[in-house]
């Protein structure tokens, strides 16, 4: 057989996969006591609706719908390469509800309070250009009441957030080094922040991470969890999550054995079964 050469053959050298990874529920607290409370939120919808950075920061206050128990994902919060922040629909350019339980309810209720939610007007974006004058009218820019925002009242630009705020929580936690340091000159003043070591997978997108795993681990369905996080189909979420499954089968399994144990009139027949009475009857005829 003929080796295949370095660099050549992308179906015989195809990049292996890494698994998604969940936090444990200490590190979680660690990482949220480590960031300031008006940020608090961030980590309370990513992992207990499994919402995107770009969703989390986009959210308004009328997103939420506690009397159903349910926040509605209508857009994400981006922004262009110029710098300006923008509304688009969520990533697969769908919006879902997400279900809300009690005790993340709790906790949005009270950020409202000591936080309260700032108006914000910004445009319209979508992936595509409009094709018509109505979806150009469509697109005019919207007002929404935003739950998440900086301390001077602005919308949430997220590589600010990540090294300023994100990043010093995960230090804090003790997941990340810093590894050293940049200054910054700001009009007279020279300013200068710590530079941190990468890990791409203890990133915001580790909380949605952990939120399918708490799910899975829990019995919930696929199809159920991939229409909460979004997803075009159960089998993306299969594909990511499958490891967050451990005992999947078992219970399967453990259902059967039992059945088969059972002897006599307690074992349930299926109607249409060869063992069934109905069967039997039809056959005398």
């Amino acid at each position: 057989m003929q080796a295949v050469p370095h660099g050549q053959g992308t179906e015989a050298c195809q990049r292996v996969k890494k698994k998604a990874k969940a936090w444990r529920r200490s590190t979680v607290d660690a990482v949220r006591a480590g960031l300031q409370e008006r940020y608090h939120l961030a980590v309370d919808v990513g992992l207990g609706a499994g919402l995107r950075q770009g969703e989390a920061f986009g959210l308004a206050e009328e997103d939420f719908d506690f009397s159903s128990g349910v926040i509605h994902i209508r857009r994400q919060l981006r922004w262009d390469e110029k710098g300006r922040p923008y509304f688009c629909l969520p990533k697969g350019q769908k919006t879902r509800p997400a279900p809300l339980s009690p005790n993340p309810a709790r906790r949005a209720q009270e950020h409202f309070r000591r936080f309260p939610s700032v108006a914000c007007t910004l445009p319209w974006r979508n992936a595509e250009a409009p094709k018509t004058a109505l979806e150009t009218r469509q697109r005019k820019p919207v007002t929404v009441n935003l739950v998440l925002t900086t301390s001077r009242a602005n919308p949430i630009k997220y590589n600010t957030w990540n090294e300023r705020s994100w990043k010093p929580a995960l230090a804090s936690a003790g997941l990340i080094k810093v590894v050293g340091e940049k200054v910054k000159r700001q009009g007279d003043r020279m300013r200068r922040y710590p530079v941190f070591e990468v890990s791409r997978e203890d990133m915001f997108h580790v909380l949605r991470h952990t939120y399918a795993s708490v799910q899975l681990e829990a019995g919930e369905s696929i199809v159920s969890l991939s229409e909460w996080l979004g997803h075009s189909s159960p089998k993306i979420t299969l594909d990511h999550y499958a490891h967050f499954m451990p005992e999947a089968g078992k219970r399967g399994l453990a259902a059967m054995d039992s059945w088969l144990a059972a002897h006599g009139r307690d074992r349930k027949v299926p109607g249409k079964s060869l063992a069934s009475p109905w069967h039997r009857c039809r056959s005398l005829r």
